[in-house]
């Protein structure tokens, strides 16, 4: 089905349209993917076909490159370095939350998680659970309540 020949004509073709090396093997790579996915109905007519789909998949990825701005992930500027204490720190907060999570209600983690990740006011939540306001209000302010006062246990050493 495929022979040398004609993956070096499909690669030519390939590099053709790229400027880099790495990308004409991934345009290459993507286009097979799809030709084998798909073959042809004759095998006279692979090379056109697969010319087709890898010219598709080039201009593709040239109006997506257009719309979608990437960035480099081995920029150096971007770089954080991440000590010791950081790790240490976000595994203590991960550790805080779990043990406050498991203090919550269904109903009180629901609450907060619309609250505080969702970004829902109030009102939307009560609406969406099905209670008044008020009450989910006076449900936030004694789940805030409640976590202030484990973190402060906390902090004393001590766990509640």
């Amino acid at each position: 089905m495929l022979d040398e020949q004609l993956l070096n004509r499909l690669y030519r073709y390939c590099r053709a349209l790229c400027r880099e090396e790495a990308d004409a093997y991934d345009l290459l790579q993507s286009g097979l993917e799809r030709c084998l996915r798909h073959p042809p109905a004759s095998q006279d007519k692979l090379f056109g076909y697969a010319i087709r789909i890898i010219r598709n998949i080039h201009r593709d990825n040239w109006r997506r490159d257009r719309i979608v701005e990437f960035e480099p992930l081995d920029d150096e500027q971007g770089a954080t370095d991440l000590d010791v204490n950081t790790l240490e720190s976000i595994v203590i907060d991960g550790d805080q939350l779990d043990h406050v999570w498991r203090k919550l209600t269904g109903l009180e983690r629901e609450i907060l998680f619309l609250w505080a990740v969702e970004g829902y006011t109030t009102g939307d939540i009560a609406a969406h659970i099905g209670k008044a306001r008020g009450s989910i209000l006076s449900t936030i302010h004694r789940m805030r309540k409640r976590i202030s006062m484990d973190a402060d246990d906390t902090a004393a050493g001590g766990r509640a």
